[in-house]
């Protein structure tokens, strides 16, 4: 009975304190814009990960989020995202506009952090991206001069602000670390722009890439990071096909970084698609704990496109690679509800 009471004692008081209460007050609200924050499982946007937040008639508002390890979250109010830390037994209280559309962080025990975030930028647009047609047309030289170097010297400059403040030293490394990977995933997107120099961008990004770590600085990691590994097995995918394709590697011979050939990867593709050889991938090359976490993405990924196939196919792989997850009784409950659909 008394190690009854201790466990019920413990439910309780992990139930109290794993949670994060945001609270504060939009200024010139016209009562018609909803509010929202969005906590990824892994990361990524889903709307499926939005929680509506209620908004009083003069503008006010309050809730208690279920916090049970730190999180990355985003407050949406007229379409502009507020990158936010959530972390369980703090609180945050900030003021929004309708007019200027701005946030203002207030007060509570998350203060410190929130405005880091905020005056550091994580997600800022950078300006090479805003001007694609001017920066995709150099050459390798002129990249690594105007786009690689003054935009990891403004990282550089962000990641010392991270450092110099008065906030936790787990709390540096978390930020500056999501500072580094969000500026190489802004950088990837680059390969994804029709250019006329698309050889000098994809040799630009091989360097980069080639002398970064799918190892995370800091564990549990947050969304930039994972965002950044899906960019990094991308990256060593399209550098193996490439070299297979100059050294004439034959369609069903084995590609060294698969361990099987380019008819069974094609094969692998039109049935389970892209995603499933990326967890493949995952399992051969990431550190154990993160490939779980990143196949699992994969799993609710399938999940919300209501595609079957890839969410069996992968949710197989994920139950024989590791069969003790935690995450194990969640993709049952996605399976058994897309085949009830």
């Amino acid at each position: 009975m008394k190690k009854y009471f201790t466990l019920l004692l413990l439910f309780c008081s992990t139930s109290i304190f794993a949670q994060f209460k945001l609270s504060g007050k939009i200024n010139h609200y016209s009562g018609k814009e909803p509010l929202q924050i969005n906590i990824p499982q892994v990361f990524d946007f889903y709307p499926e990960n939005s929680i509506n937040i209620p908004v009083a008639k003069n503008g006010s508002f309050s809730i208690t989020l279920p916090i049970t390890k730190q999180k990355f979250g985003t407050l949406f109010f007229q379409q502009n995202p507020h990158l936010l830390l959530l972390s369980s037994n703090k609180k945050l209280t900030v003021e929004l506009d309708g007019i200027d559309k701005k946030i203002k962080f207030i007060g509570g025990t998350a203060l410190a952090e929130n405005n880091l975030l905020d005056a550091i930028n994580i997600e800022e647009y950078p300006f090479f991206l805003q001007n694609t047609d001017v920066y995709t047309r150099l050459n390798y030289a002129a990249l690594n001069a105007r786009v690689v170097k003054p935009f990891f010297a403004t990282r550089d400059k962000k990641i010392a602000l991270v450092n110099q403040s008065a906030i936790s030293p787990n709390d540096k490394k978390l930020i500056a670390s999501e500072v580094k990977y969000a500026d190489y995933n802004l950088l990837y997107e680059l390969t994804d722009v029709s250019a006329e120099s698309k050889t000098a961008i994809d040799k630009m990004i091989n360097d980069v890439f080639d002398k970064s770590n799918p190892k995370p600085d800091v564990f549990p990691a947050g969304p930039q990071y994972y965002k950044f590994v899906a960019n990094y097995l991308d990256y060593q995918e399209n550098r193996v096909l490439a070299q297979a394709k100059v050294q004439h590697i034959k369609g069903n011979k084995p590609i060294p970084y698969f361990g099987f050939s380019l008819d069974s990867a094609n094969a692998i593709i039109t049935r389970y698609g892209v995603s499933y050889i990326r967890c493949l991938s995952a399992i051969k090359y990431l550190p154990v704990p993160v490939a779980e976490q990143f196949i699992y993405q994969q799993i609710a990924r399938s999940f919300y496109d209501n595609n079957r196939v890839k969410l069996d196919a992968i949710a197989k792989l994920f139950n024989q690679k590791f069969p003790a997850s935690a995450y194990n009784a969640d993709i049952r409950k996605k399976v058994k509800n897309l085949k009830g659909k």
